[in-house]
């Protein structure tokens, strides 16, 4: 036991002991590379209940609506014209989205968009901030994920 204890202080001299300085300079080098690496994806990916309606489409929605003739037979026409009007103003992927929402009574989990259509998780995030922008759907928090309500204007 003495003699590992002597060689341990043997090791210690002007240079201080072996391997330290390399394991601290990593140690603090992956501490700076963490930290950097959640700054950057807090600021690149914004949180869904952060992004607040700013390119609404339902002006858009209500002035092609009145251009149109009322429905023949249906539950409420200007709520199902509201809708057909919408869904041709968006791209296919939010179209795709807007639909599975629908589909699913006006409230979906922001997990499950991305599994029933098979999107990866960002793609269905990036989607979803555009369409939120857009006033047509709206996000909130809901334990580890996002429950997606469509807009009351398009609901039926």
């Amino acid at each position: 036991m003495r003699r590992m204890i002597e060689a341990l202080a043997m090791q210690r001299g002007q240079m201080g002991p072996h391997f330290t300085q390399s394991t601290d300079t990593l140690l603090i080098l992956g501490v700076i590379v963490v930290i950097l690496s959640v700054i950057i994806i807090l600021t690149w990916f914004p949180r869904l209940t952060g992004v607040k309606p700013s390119l609404t489409i339902e002006p858009q929605v209500v002035r092609r609506e009145g251009d149109k003739a009322p429905a023949d037979i249906g539950g409420s026409p200007e709520r199902e014209n509201a809708l057909e009007v919408a869904l041709r103003l968006l791209e296919p992927d939010e179209i795709r989205i807007v639909e599975a929402v629908k589909g699913a009574g006006g409230s979906m989990l922001q997990k499950d968009i991305s599994y029933q259509l098979g999107l990866s998780r960002v793609k269905t995030h990036r989607i979803l901030v555009r369409l939120i922008k857009r006033g047509v759907v709206s996000a909130e928090k809901y334990h580890n994920t996002n429950r997606i309500d469509l807009a009351d204007w398009l609901k039926e």
